[in-house]
């Protein structure tokens, strides 16, 4: 059974599947529409006196905002402790700031913000870098596929997470009862009283699910070379097929052996450094021209073959890619993307209440949002594989659909329960590709030598968004109300396609 497990395939499978519960972080962005109902609430009739120190909404805020520095501290730390044992520590720290939110929440908004929002952003930045780092380097010739996979399995899990969170906190599915401005609360002191709990129960899932992700990763494929294990079990592999056809044919003695010596040069047969490891492979140190990267580059209108050779297609290093204008249009494009989905997180539950009066009925809109963001994922990630659209086409589809339905948020909650719930399913789709189009034109159009810093930078717009957001956010809301807090969305997302449309993405040709 342990042989069984060291063999190359089973590593690879465990790695893949293993990058997958690593994501678990990042639910929370899913859950925290459905949350904030809660918490916000809390904050305004539970907490102690002293504890409104400061405004929620900077938890979220927070959040997309320290993911990009926790994407660029990976590198850094993996480099002198590992990147499987830097993943770890992460684990401790953001799953005991999560279980501490559930005891801070009584004393402080604040503090509350920093350990929601904080630690879980620069948790989520690692987490998603150690992930696609680990599909990318297993199997770099479905990298699109499994980037939709991966990011797609946290939103996922955000399905289970979400009734749970409804359950332990509004099981009787009691309406809210306080009107503050153009905001609604729960005041009920018996709905209140579980919203520790509810924290306590989203800690508890996320830490259970990233330690199983933990323990099926794989030693990651160094560039170069294949793990010993690797290289083992595929010798031993084709030694067995041939020595099958030696019995077979026994005067083809001296050829066979001629075949095997071959295959064990990397002439003839698919070696884990060939097609599974990124870097230099096996292939190539045979005198085959293969780019670490040819396989993947998909980027814009640019279809390559895997025989290309690494002149013709290069990784920018990131001063290089700061002088590209599709950096720019990437950064707009992920920058207007997420202060949508940071509306809709944040708003979708407490805007809706307005109109319909129905907890439980919107707690199922949000449950529904990941499975429908999840799917949307994992379909494009396959069309984007196969070469059927370009990532430019896929943001361009994003932008134009994100703008128009913003047009219209502030209309169809008052028009029709069931149109709402289908207009925001229709939000979730174009929002998501957000997850798999950064993070794989990161390494298509740049290259994937210096991946985690230029997809760090690429996310700084998280750091923007972030930072700016509450501010942007709070005075709209404040000056001109729902309306023109949605507009600005749609203006956003308008003025980033027009950058995209203008700019090239075929940018690794030197």
């Amino acid at each position: 059974m342990l042989r069984c497990l060291n063999t190359g395939k089973c590593m690879k499978f465990r790695s893949i599947v293993g990058a997958h519960f690593v994501m678990a972080p990042l639910s929370f962005l899913w859950v925290y529409g459905n949350l904030s109902a809660y918490t916000d609430s809390y904050f305004r009739f539970a907490c102690s006196p002293a504890c409104m120190d400061g405004d929620s909404q900077w938890t979220l805020c927070l959040l997309v905002a320290m993911i990009c520095p926790g994407i660029l501290i990976t590198k850094k730390f993996a480099d002198k402790i590992g990147l499987k044992l830097f993943g770890v520590v992460s684990v401790v720290v953001v799953n005991a700031a999560m279980f501490a939110s559930a005891w801070v929440i009584d004393m402080s908004v604040v503090g509350t913000s920093l350990l929601l929002g904080f630690v879980n952003g620069l948790a989520q930045g690692v987490s998603s870098t150690i992930a696609f780092q680990y599909v990318s380097g297993w199997a770099p010739h479905k990298t699109p596929l499994f980037m939709a996979t991966v990011s797609g399995a946290s939103t996922f899990m955000s399905v289970v997470q979400n009734p749970i969170i409804t359950a332990i906190v509004n099981p009787d599915n009691i309406k809210p009862d306080a009107i503050i401005g153009s905001r609604t609360f729960f005041s009920q002191p018996e709905v209140l009283a579980r919203v520790p709990v509810a924290l306590k129960a989203l800690a508890a899932t996320n830490l259970g699910l990233q330690v199983i992700g933990y323990l099926l990763l794989a030693p990651q494929p160094g560039p170069g070379e294949a793990s010993e294990n690797l290289e083992k079990s595929h010798k031993l592999d084709h030694r067995s097929r041939v020595g099958r056809n030696l019995r077979e044919h026994e005067p083809s003695f001296k050829k066979s052996l001629k075949d095997l010596e071959n295959q064990r040069n990397g002439d003839g047969c698919e070696s884990y450094g060939s097609s599974d490891v990124t870097g230099p492979t096996v292939a190539q140190e045979s005198g085959d021209k293969v780019s670490p990267h040819s396989a993947l580059n998909r980027d814009g209108g640019s279809h390559t073959n895997s025989t290309q050779t690494e002149g013709e297609h290069r990784s920018l290093k990131p001063r290089e890619a700061l002088k590209r204008p599709v950096f720019y249009a990437l950064f707009m494009f992920g920058a207007a993307t997420m202060y949508t989905l940071v509306l809709k997180s944040n708003y979708y539950k407490q805007f809706g209440l307005l109109y319909i009066h129905n907890d439980r009925y919107l707690t199922l809109v949000g449950t529904l949002i990941p499975i429908v963001a999840s799917v949307s994922r994992f379909v494009f990630g396959l069309i984007l594989n196969r070469n059927i659209i370009t990532i430019k086409d896929s943001i361009v589809f994003s932008l134009a659909i994100n703008s128009v339905l913003c047009a219209i948020w502030y209309l169809v909650p008052q028009i029709n329960d069931v149109l709402y719930l289908f207009f925001t399913l229709c939000l979730a789709v174009v929002q998501s590709l957000n997850y798999i189009i950064l993070p794989l034109a990161s390494l298509q159009i740049f290259g994937p030598a210096h991946f985690s810093t230029n997809y760090g930078l690429v996310q700084s717009c998280l750091f923007f968004v972030g930072m700016l957001g509450p501010l942007v956010i709070s005075l709209l809301m404040k000056t001109f109300g729902w309306l023109w807090l949605f507009g600005s969305a749609s203006f956003f997302c308008l003025l980033s396609l027009l950058l995209v449309v203008c700019a090239d993405f075929n940018t690794l040709k030197p």
